[in-house]
C-alpha cells in the first residue's frame, strides 16, 4: 500500500511544482507583453485592453488546464483505489466467503436444522410446551452465536479494509489541501 500511497504523492508534488512553474510563466508573459506593447504606437487604453484580452486567453487556458489537473487528481485516486483493491483481491476473497458462508449456515438452521429438532421433539414425546420452550432458547443461542461471530469477522476483518480506505482517504485530503493551498498563493 506505501508503494500506490508514494506513487501518488510523486504525481501531486509533481503537479504542484508544475503549476508553480505556470504561475512563474504567467508572471513572466505579462511583463513582456507590457515591454513589447510600450514600444507599440498605441493610446494606452487600447495596450490596456490587448494586455487584458492576451491574459484573459491565457487563463481561460489555465483554467481548463486546472479541470483537467482536478479531474487528473480523482483519476490518480481511483487508480491507486483500484491498485489497492487488485492488492488485497485474496484477502477481500476471503471476506466475501466469509459473510457468505455465515448467511448460509443462518439459512440452513432456519430451514431446515430447526425443522429436524423439532421433529425430533415430537418423535421423543416431549410435551409441547417444553418442547416450544426449548426450540425457542436454541433460536436464541444459535442466533447470539452468529451474531457473536458475524460480530468478530466484522471487527477484525472488515474493519482492517475500512482502515485502509480510511488511511487512502486521508492521504488523499491532505494532497487535495495542500494543492488548494498552493493554488490560492500567487
Amino acid at each position: 500500500m506505501n508503494k500506490t500511497i508514494n506513487g501518488f504523492i510523486k504525481a501531486m508534488q509533481q503537479r504542484r511544482e508544475d503549476k508553480e512553474k505556470t504561475m512563474e510563466n504567467i508572471e513572466e508573459l505579462k511583463e513582456e507583453l507590457a515591454i513589447a506593447l510600450s514600444s507599440v504606437e498605441l493610446d494606452e487604453g487600447t495596450k490596456v485592453a490587448v494586455l487584458k484580452s492576451i491574459i484573459l486567453k491565457v487563463n481561460d487556458a489555465i483554467s481548463h488546464s486546472s479541470l483537467k489537473e482536478k479531474l487528473g487528481i480523482m483519476y490518480d485516486y481511483e487508480k491507486q483505489y483500484l491498485a489497492l483493491l487488485k492488492e488485497y483481491k485474496e484477502e477481500i476473497k476471503f471476506v466475501v466467503n466469509l459473510q457468505e458462508e455465515l448467511r448460509k449456515e443462518r439459512t440452513k438452521f432456519f430451514s431446515e436444522s430447526l425443522k429436524e429438532v423439532a421433529e425430533a421433539l415430537k418423535e421423543a414425546q416431549v410435551d409441547n410446551d417444553v418442547a416450544s420452550l426449548w426450540i425457542k432458547e436454541l433460536v436464541k443461542s444459535y442466533t447470539s452465536s452468529l451474531d457473536i461471530s458475524s460480530n468478530l469477522m466484522d471487527e477484525n476483518v472488515t474493519g482492517i479494509f475500512a482502515e485502509l480506505k480510511k488511511m487512502e482517504k486521508s492521504e488523499l485530503n491532505k494532497l487535495v489541501e495542500s494543492e488548494q493551498k498552493n493554488s490560492t498563493t500567487p
